[in-house]
C-alpha cells in the first residue's frame, strides 16, 4: 500500500490536519504556561511589573479602599480573564481528542466497504484485493488513535497545569485581601 494512495484518502487528510492542529495547540499552550510561570516568578523577585500577579497587585493598590468584597470581585474577574487567555484553543484540542478515534473508525468502515466493492468489481476474492482494502482501513484506525491519544493526554495535562496556576493566583490574591474586621457585639446596659 503506497503512501501516495493514503494521501488521497479524505479521512486520512482530515486526521493529518487534526494532528497538526493538535500539536500546534499543545505547543502554543505549553509556551503560554511557561511565559506565565516566568512572569509570575520574575514579579515575585521584583524584576518585572507585568503579568497576572502584577495586575492583581495593581488592583489591590488601586482598589483597597473599596472594601474587601469589591476587591475580591475585581481579583476574581482578573483571574477568570487570565484563565480564558491561558485556555486559548484548549476546547478545540478536547474536540479533536474526542472525535479523532471516531473519524478513524469512519475511515475503517469506508475502507472495508471499498474492499468489498473491489471484490465485486473484480469478481474475485483474492487475498491481494482483500488485504489491500483491509490494510487501508486499518491505517485509518491507527491514524485516528494516533491523533486522539496525544490530543486527549495534552488536553488533560494542560487543563491540570492551568488549574494549578489558577489556584496559585487565587491563593496569592486571597493573601493580599485586607483582613475582615471583627465586629464586636454592642454591650447593652
Amino acid at each position: 500500500m503506497p503512501i501516495q494512495h493514503l494521501l488521497h484518502d479524505p479521512v486520512i487528510l482530515v486526521l493529518l490536519a487534526a494532528s497538526l492542529a493538535s500539536w500546534v495547540i499543545i505547543i502554543d499552550r505549553l509556551l503560554a504556561l511557561a511565559r506565565c510561570r516566568g512572569t509570575d516568578r520574575a514579579f515575585a523577585q521584583g524584576r518585572i511589573s507585568s503579568g497576572v500577579l502584577a495586575h492583581l497587585a495593581s488592583l489591590r493598590d488601586e482598589h483597597i479602599s473599596g472594601g474587601r468584597e469589591h476587591l475580591a470581585t475585581l481579583m476574581d474577574t482578573a483571574i477568570t480573564v487570565a484563565r480564558h487567555r491561558l485556555e486559548g484553543w484548549l476546547p478545540v484540542l478536547g474536540v479533536i481528542g474526542n472525535t479523532a478515534a471516531y473519524v478513524g473508525l469512519l475511515g475503517t468502515v469506508i475502507g472495508i466497504i471499498q474492499a468489498f466493492q473491489a471484490m465485486k468489481i473484480q469478481n474475485t476474492m483474492s487475498t491481494e484485493v482483500v488485504a489491500s482494502g483491509i490494510a487501508t482501513a486499518l491505517v485509518a484506525t491507527a491514524c485516528g488513535l494516533a491523533v486522539a491519544i496525544p490530543a486527549v493526554a495534552g488536553h488533560h495535562l494542560l487543563s491540570a497545569a492551568i488549574n494549578r496556576r489558577m489556584v496559585e493566583w487565587e491563593d496569592t490574591a486571597a493573601g493580599w485581601l485586607p483582613k475582615e474586621e471583627a465586629h464586636e457585639p454592642v454591650a447593652r446596659a
